[in-house]
């Protein structure tokens, strides 16, 4: 999977329930690529931008009073106005971080539910495989110990486990400590 559809893919999960802000964009293609300057960074942001509108995935826009008004100017336009903003800013984020929003499509809609339904379920198998190594009688030991309530005789807890949907190719697991 390219860095091109991880962020694709990250920003359609990142849109399920609401509009995605410019600045979402921006950090989405560093975390992408680090080393990038950030004439690359601005670049990829605006071409990200400009190939998910084109391909009917999102609608590009504003939030006014919480509520998402799609911009009603054509495409070529709205990227001119944001560049305008975001590039000739770029130092000073305040001035463009909320400048232009996407909200999804309903066809976004459907693909960004689809990724979420894949991602929990390669979780789902990974949880099974997981508990498939897991020592058959640990916890009937633990429970048969005379001292469990005060918790002698028990293994600690396993650590929580969360998605990371920063790779959805590979569904990256992280731990929490």
């Amino acid at each position: 999977m390219t860095t091109t559809e991880i962020t694709r893919d990250n920003l359609l999960l990142k849109g399920l329930g609401r509009p995605v802000p410019l600045n979402a964009i921006d950090w989405k293609i560093k975390q992408q690529n680090p080393s990038a300057s950030d004439a690359q960074v601005q670049k990829e942001t605006l071409e990200t931008i400009r190939t998910l509108v084109d391909d009917g995935l999102f609608r590009l826009g504003d939030v006014n009073k919480f509520r998402f008004v799609a911009a009603n100017r054509p495409l070529d336009r709205s990227i001119h106005k944001i560049s305008h903003r975001y590039v000739g800013h770029y130092d000073d984020p305040r001035r463009w971080m909320f400048s232009a929003w996407m909200k999804l499509t309903d066809k976004g809609q459907q693909l960004a539910l689809s990724l979420e339904e894949r991602a929990i379920d390669l979780y789902r198998e990974h949880e099974v495989d997981a508990r498939l190594l897991d020592p058959p009688n640990a916890r009937a030991d633990a429970a048969a110990c005379p001292d469990h309530r005060m918790g002698v005789g028990r293994r600690p807890p396993a650590p929580r486990r969360r998605l990371d949907f920063s790779a959805i190719g590979g569904l990256q697991e992280a731990s929490r400590l």
